[in-house]
Parts: structure tokens; C-alpha cells; sequence
């Protein structure tokens, strides 16, 4: 990929803002009107994609498709944490080279300080009061603190656990803000039962075009499925998929490696506050649905600030 393969698109007042996610539906539904029109939107896919408005497919670990200086602001939303240290410090490397001079990074992770401050609220509220409830909170904890290093499928076992309905649903909508709706389907009545055919009977009530189908995708299956084998090896893999997070930061650990990389102005944000020009037009961490976070996380900014001793 390179520069020319993607359109830099520019706000009303002509800033070049960079949007960089890889996250899930309710994500998608909520903001996805907003940047999709005022900024360039680069997804983290481990799937080539080939390029194609107005999103565009990347693995950011090869770097960044676009000349330096290109932007005035970049967003990366859960990105970081699904890379390895050095992975993480070459993508804000990377990030740092398309910024112009003055331009901010924004990004969103999950709060590791946060996390273990509640892991050991859990472990003491248990202590205390073992109740069934507290229990079944302090599981949740854990599972928030080590599911995402160590599982070995995809949704892993906080997937299994909502399933099966062990949980605590306002605890796990507190922890997980919006984003736990893509978990969390209630269950419904289950439709009445419909007569069974017999097998001739179904056979007969087939279309014949789509009969057609049914014998004609039997054949070429063995040859088209061996592509969506390997697609699927890798979707069910969260290693390969990068569905894992590989590493966690808190806003000491981040401010170290922003430093490192050269930025600057280091802040911690809320999720409805930000030093991009006209974010409350965006508001890309606040929910749609209140005033909370789409998804409770770490939200730190910094600045590409360059020495006026370098110009002289």
C-alpha cells in the first residue's frame, strides 16, 4: 500500500484527522456516521483488504500507509494493547512521523491501573462477604484481568461464562459499558416447534434452481472451502487474529512510552474531553446512549512538538 491508494479526507475547516480501531459493532453503529465523514478511518486487520473507500484495511505492525506530516490529529482506539511492547513502541513511532508539528494523538486502552485497583476491591469485598453475588463479581474481575492474555479461542472464557449466565449483568455493563451488548444477547422465548417433513417430502418442496445450487456448491466445495478453512484457523485463533491483548498499559507506562517516542504535553483525558479541535463535534469514546463511556478505558493525549532550537 502506499500514499497514493488512500484519500486523505479533511474537516469543514480543512484538518486531517486519522481514525485507527478495531473494535466491535456497537462501536460501528454509533459513530460510524460521524467518522466516516470527517475522517480518514483505517481498520487493523490482520486480513489483507484491498484498498477501498471510505475505510481502509491495515496491519499496523508494517507501519503506517502515509507520508510524513500528513495529519493534525490521530485516534487509535484499542490498538495498542493487542501489540507486543516493541510492536507498540514502532506504532507510536509511526504515528509520530504522519503528525505535522502541533499535531495530538489521542488513545484509548484498557486501564490496567484501573483493572487491578477493582480486582483487589473484588478480593477484599469477598474476603469480607462471600456472598453468592460478591463471588460472582470477584470471577468477573478475573476474568476482565486475564481471559484477554491467556485464552486459546475466540471469546474465550468470558464468552463461556456469559452463556452460561454466570454473571452479574450490572456489574459486567459497568465494567464493560456498551461494548458488553456484543456479549450479552438476553435470552428469548423459544419458537414452537414446526412438524417434521419427511425426507421425500423434503426433496419435493425444494426449488429446483435452488437444488441446482445445493448439487453444484457439493462439487466445487472441496476446492472454495479450503480457503475458508484457513480463514476460519485464523478467525478461531485469537493469537493469530490478534484478538488477544499482548500488553496493558497505565498511564505511567504510556506516558513513558509517548516520551520515548518524542511526544509531548502528556495528558490523561476523560471520555468526553480531548484537546483535538471540535471533539465534542465527535465525541468518538462517549456512548450515543448517555453520558458514560462506549467502552470504560485510559484515555491519554500528547503532542509532535518541535524544538524552535532545531530551526536555528
Amino acid at each position: 500500500m502506499n500514499q497514493r491508494s488512500f484519500k486523505v479526507v479533511h474537516t469543514p475547516e480543512g484538518r486531517a484527522n486519522l481514525h485507527i480501531w478495531r473494535t466491535g459493532q456497537s462501536y460501528a453503529r454509533q459513530k460510524s456516521a460521524v467518522y466516516l465523514k470527517e475522517w480518514t478511518n483505517l481498520y487493523f486487520s490482520v486480513l489483507p483488504q484491498p484498498p477501498a473507500e471510505p475505510v481502509y484495511y491495515c496491519d499496523v505492525r508494517k507501519g503506517l500507509p502515509f507520508l510524513d506530516g500528513t495529519f493534525d490529529a490521530v485516534f487509535a482506539l484499542h490498538i495498542i494493547e493487542h501489540l507486543t511492547p516493541d510492536e507498540g513502541k514502532s506504532f507510536a513511532t509511526e504515528i509520530y512521523r504522519i503528525l505535522k508539528p502541533g499535531g495530538q494523538v489521542r488513545i484509548s486502552t484498557p486501564d490496567m491501573e484501573n483493572i487491578c485497583r477493582e480486582y483487589i476491591l473484588q478480593l477484599e469485598t469477598c474476603l469480607a462477604d462471600p456472598s453468592p453475588r460478591n463471588i460472582m463479581k470477584y470471577d468477573w474481575i478475573m476474568l476482565e484481568l486475564l481471559d484477554q492474555w491467556v485464552r486459546d479461542k475466540a471469546g474465550g472464557l468470558m464468552s463461556e461464562t456469559v452463556k452460561n449466565g454466570y454473571f452479574d449483568y450490572a456489574y459486567a455493563k459497568y465494567r464493560y459499558g456498551d461494548v458488553f451488548d456484543e456479549f450479552y444477547q438476553p435470552s428469548s422465548e423459544s419458537p414452537a416447534p414446526t412438524p417434521q417433513k419427511s425426507l421425500g417430502q423434503r426433496i419435493l418442496s425444494v426449488h429446483p434452481r435452488k437444488l441446482y445450487r445445493f448439487i453444484r456448491n457439493k462439487i466445487i466445495a472441496p476446492f472454495r472451502n479450503n480457503r475458508e478453512r484457513k480463514l476460519q484457523s485464523l478467525l478461531g485463533d485469537p493469537r493469530r487474529s490478534l484478538e488477544i491483548n499482548k500488553w496493558f498499559y497505565d498511564r505511567l507506562s504510556l506516558k513513558l512510552l509517548l516520551e520515548a517516542t518524542g511526544f509531548k504535553n502528556y495528558s490523561i483525558k476523560s471520555y468526553k474531553d480531548s484537546d483535538i479541535p471540535h471533539w465534542e463535534r465527535y465525541n468518538l469514546d462517549r456512548s450515543n446512549h448517555g453520558d458514560h463511556a462506549i467502552e470504560p478505558s485510559l484515555y491519554v493525549e500528547a503532542k509532535k512538538i518541535i524544538s524552535s532550537a532545531l530551526f536555528t
